[in-house]
């Protein structure tokens, strides 16, 4: 005869079958990408080195990358060596060119067609700035930058520039006519002295899966000048600020403040986050 089966009460061996607990929500890590305008404003501008010393601090605390719309060389020009290298990574050329560590990592190219170069090399020709120094194009990957002072300027030359747009506004006409001419392609004033093309294959959107890819249970917060936030970065932009992760700060200062509150946030969630300890009571 086969034994009898024994009947194991709900739970098994051990008992009562206890109601499952909810897995827990992982914990999401905050990135932070601050834009180069927001770090060292305007096209003059190196950023003060106690300010640098306080954004490598923060940039050791928490994950941080860097965006501008400009090539890498300009902003080795305007942040020390030991501040890019805090950074987990720079976007540069609106975001086309990933570097780390001073070596490109990523880089999307696109092939801008004859009929565009033709018509900016007329555009910068007819120009009525007396004092343009070559070369006015400066070719990046997926991206085209017009400066008609010249993209290897002075300070000084880009100031004089600067004053004389001011007063005769060349670049809004030629952004209108480009965008015209080419609705394929996006066209953005980046700065008082220049203005960048893109073709609407590449955005500047892309850099935020290009970052959530690098973590996981990633939460990316953007910290962004104004007019990055008009031109090239709006994509970017977009995307953050419908899921209430844009902060458009004003420049250092209004960034200062903002990364002492982010040191307290974070500083307080991980002293909350710690075990509480048993008291010597020998209770166990």
């Amino acid at each position: 005869m086969f034994p009898k089966t024994s009947k194991q009460p709900a739970g098994g061996f051990f008992g009562r079958s206890k109601t499952p607990k909810k897995p827990k929500t992982p914990l999401l890590e905050d990135v932070y990408l601050f834009d180069l305008n927001a770090v060292a404003p305007g096209a003059f501008g190196q950023i003060d080195n106690d300010f640098a010393d306080y954004v490598q601090s923060f940039a050791r605390f928490r994950s941080c990358y860097l965006i501008s719309s400009l090539s890498y060389n300009e902003v080795m020009l305007r942040l020390p060596e030991r501040l890019r290298q805090a950074f987990k990574g720079v976007y540069v050329s609106s975001g086309a060119e990933y570097w780390s560590g001073d070596e490109v990592v990523e880089r999307q190219d696109h092939e801008f067609s004859d009929d565009l170069y033709e018509f900016l090399a007329k555009a910068v020709q007819s120009s009525n700035y007396p004092d343009k120094k070559p070369p006015l194009i400066e070719q990046g990957p997926s991206t085209l930058r017009v400066c008609l002072a010249g993209t290897q300027s002075t300070i000084g030359e880009l100031k004089a520039y600067l004053q004389w747009e001011t007063e005769h506004r060349e670049i809004p006409v030629l952004i209108r006519e480009l965008k015209a001419r080419f609705p394929d392609h996006n066209v953005y004033q980046d700065t008082g002295e220049s203005f960048v093309i893109m073709p609407d294959s590449f955005s500047s959107a892309q850099v935020h899966e290009s970052i959530t890819s690098r973590h996981k249970n990633v939460r990316l917060i953007g910290c962004f000048s104004p007019g990055s936030v008009e031109s090239f970065a709006d994509p970017l932009c977009k995307m953050l600020s419908s899921a209430g992760l844009l902060t458009v700060v004003g420049g250092p200062s209004d960034l200062s403040h903002l990364l002492s509150y982010e040191f307290r946030r974070n500083s307080e969630h991980a002293r909350l986050s710690l075990p509480a300890r048993r008291h010597a009571s020998g209770v166990h």
